[in-house]
């Protein structure tokens, strides 16, 4: 247990870390431009007070007059106290660290439906294809795979909107809403919901059930299927490929010959030894996976306009909100890294036998 612990340390102080030198980047990336673009990111421009006296109080707050590594401690310490600046955007006006609390549940549901589908469908025909090795079955699932690599998000989501969300190919596909998270028509009103963002927790499907609004949690689970299907193609063709490579590779391992020798049958072989041992690098495929899912689905967000954090992301880049880019790195390298972190974890449980 001792030991365990004295790994897991070891794990988040690396991960402190490579957070310390995240920020490292960010600020010198937001002093490259020099002062005035340093002191823009924090001025709200719905504040009464004129921007050329609040460029003044920020230069004294932040000491922008001081050398870099006194400049530094004061930008960590405006991080730290959640002042990450303000971003105005047609999606969203205010301080940028409200825009993460409020957009970042959004895409949180959107990547766990995602993952969800990954893991059920993706794990599973790795282990089918491996188990039929150039097999018909087997070459099916490998050339599909290929295909799904290859298919660019943005074609992906337009293709489905046009077949599940519209009439176009037939009026019997047409079952699905083609944007949004939720139909607007369940929302006029409500009190916990309001410009788009649901209360208290910001997960609209959670605070659906916790107000006991059935039909409005069905109508955002319906919205999340096209998006989070999309985001699901692009990396499950990745993970199918890892299972079924691992999975063939455990199934030649002396331990899987000493299992069928005593007589156990194929499938148990398959699913109690083999799988478990192959899931240890897809594992970290996952993790990785999840990660860039919450920083990589602005493309499908906007495409299906999501309210997500990936659609606001795009706003700030189209309008060159410094401060929206700069706080979206920032949330998505510590998603990152946090990620890691927690696979490293889990590959001491996975397997006892892994050093750090």
């Amino acid at each position: 247990m001792a030991r365990l612990l004295n790994l897991v340390l070891k794990r988040v102080l690396l991960g402190i870390v490579t957070l310390v030198g995240l920020t490292i980047i960010t600020f010198v990336l937001s002093h490259a431009g020099g002062p005035t673009l340093a002191v823009s990111t924090y001025i709200n421009p719905r504040s009464p007070v004129p921007a050329a006296e609040q460029i003044k109080l920020l230069e004294q707050q932040f000491h922008l007059n001081d050398p870099l590594y006194i400049q530094y401690f004061y930008y960590m310490s405006g991080l730290l106290s959640g002042q990450w600046g303000y971003t105005d955007t047609t999606v969203f006006n205010g301080p940028v660290t409200t825009a993460i609390e409020y957009f970042l549940p959004n895409t949180i549901e959107l990547s766990v439906l995602a993952i969800f589908i990954i893991i059920t469908v993706g794990i599973r025909l790795g282990v089918f294809s491996a188990s039929r090795q150039d097999g018909i079955a087997d070459n099916v699932i490998r050339v599909l795979s290929f295909v799904g690599i290859a298919l660019p998000a943005f074609w992906l989501a337009l293709l489905l909107q046009e077949t599940f969300a519209s009439n176009v190919v037939s009026n019997w596909l047409d079952v699905l809403p083609l944007d949004g998270n939720v139909s607007r028509t369940l929302v006029i009103n409500l009190p916990w919901y309001q410009e788009g963002i649901s209360y208290p927790t910001h997960f609209l499907f959670i605070d659906a059930l916790l107000h006991g609004d059935f039909a409005i949690a069905a109508s955002n689970f319906l919205h999340l299927i096209l998006p989070a299907f999309t985001i699901a193609m692009t990396s499950l063709a990745i993970i199918v490929r890892m299972m079924r490579s691992s999975t063939i590779d455990s199934l030649h391992q002396d331990y899987i010959k000493t299992v069928r020798m005593k007589g156990i049958p194929e499938r148990k072989v398959i699913r109690y030894h083999a799988q478990r041992n192959a899931m240890i690098p897809t594992a970290t495929v996952l993790g990785i996976l999840f990660a860039f899912m919450l920083s990589g689905v602005a493309i499908v967000e906007y495409v299906f306009d999501y309210p997500g954090i990936g659609q606001w992301i795009v706003s700030a880049f189209l309008q060159d909100n410094i401060a929206g880019i700069m706080g979206a790195n920032l949330v998505f390298g510590m998603i990152l890294i946090a990620s890691n972190i927690t696979i490293d974890i889990l590959y001491l449980f996975i397997d006892p036998r892994i050093k750090y």
